[in-house]
């Protein structure tokens, strides 16, 4: 038998409940730049080195990447590092990324999960109590963990002391990052938005769709998804519970060009690029001036 719920079972057995043909009123984009006045909130970037991949990034090239692709706004975490030193070092250097640039980046805590309680909600909650950080990550692959893990509760529980959401990665890196094991603590919670980053990352972008299906507060943001996947959440779930995301900077114009091929109506395009992340997270407006990107 299937360590999968049977909350799954009906979208991996195709049971056929939805139609994948879009409707009449298609809208098609080429450059992100020709669709005049609509905002772009990038929900899932990151500053400092991957230990999987190697890939770095910071603010200067954020930001230059923000200008040339027309991002409003990208919210940023560390790469999972259990070393606290390095950890706290990236904090602080989106700390000072997001008060030197309020509205253009937003800070996400990415923590260890698997530090004692104490010491867990000392170092987030000091993090969170600035307000320049606007949600709570468990990297499940990074730390090794699943939300459904005791450990993982006091980052709940913390997300609901501070009104933000929480953002788990899915799909990718073993069974404690399936889509499915955001569905205990999601019910849990029902007042804590959870986002599901990477939608199942391709292999079990089905799964995280029956997951947020089943509960109102989780949303799906479909970075490394096949576009036909994440037209399936569109239609499935509407427009307003998926939201952009890159993941790494070289991956912007991919995630553009997938939504391109989506082909979503004017309003969905809409609704994805930002106003679902406006709905989800404590947000600060960006100002009228566009600050200069550092040398």
């Amino acid at each position: 038998m299937s360590a999968v719920p049977r909350i799954c079972w009906p979208w991996c057995g195709g049971s056929g409940q939805w139609s994948n043909r879009m409707g009449d009123n298609i809208n098609v984009y080429g450059e992100h730049s020709e669709s005049v006045g609509t905002s772009l909130i990038d929900v899932h970037g990151h500053f400092g080195r991957s230990a999987a991949t190697g890939y770095t990034a910071d603010a200067a090239a954020l930001l230059t990447a923000m200008d040339r692709y027309d991002i409003t706004t990208t919210l940023v975490m560390p790469q999972p590092d259990a070393d606290r030193t390095t950890s706290e070092q990236v904090h602080a250097q989106i700390l000072d990324a997001a008060t030197r640039w309020p509205g253009r980046i937003a800070g996400i805590v990415n923590i260890d999960p698997r530090l004692r309680e104490a010491d867990y909600r000392q170092a987030a909650g000091a993090l969170l109590a600035g307000a320049k950080f606007v949600a709570i990550k468990i990297h499940t692959h990074g730390f090794r963990v699943a939300p459904d893990e005791d450990a993982c509760d006091k980052v709940f529980r913390l997300a609901a002391d501070h009104g933000v959401p929480v953002m788990i990665h899915t799909g990718l890196g073993g069974p404690h990052t399936l889509p499915h094991r955001a569905l205990a603590p999601a019910s849990r919670y029902p007042a804590v938005p959870t986002v599901l980053c990477h939608a199942g990352f391709g292999a079990f972008c089905g799964e995280a769709i029956e997951v947020a299906h089943a509960r109102p507060n989780v949303y799906l943001e479909p970075s490394w998804c096949p576009a036909f996947s994440v037209r399936q959440m569109v239609r499935r779930l509407g427009a307003h519970r998926v939201m952009f995301g890159s993941d790494h900077i070289e991956n912007i114009p991919v995630e553009l060009a997938k939504f391109d091929a989506v082909r979503l109506t004017p309003a969905e395009r809409r609704q994805v690029f930002a106003a679902t992340a406006a709905a989800v997270f404590p947000l600060t407006p960006v100002t009228e001036a566009r600050p200069e990107v550092p040398a």
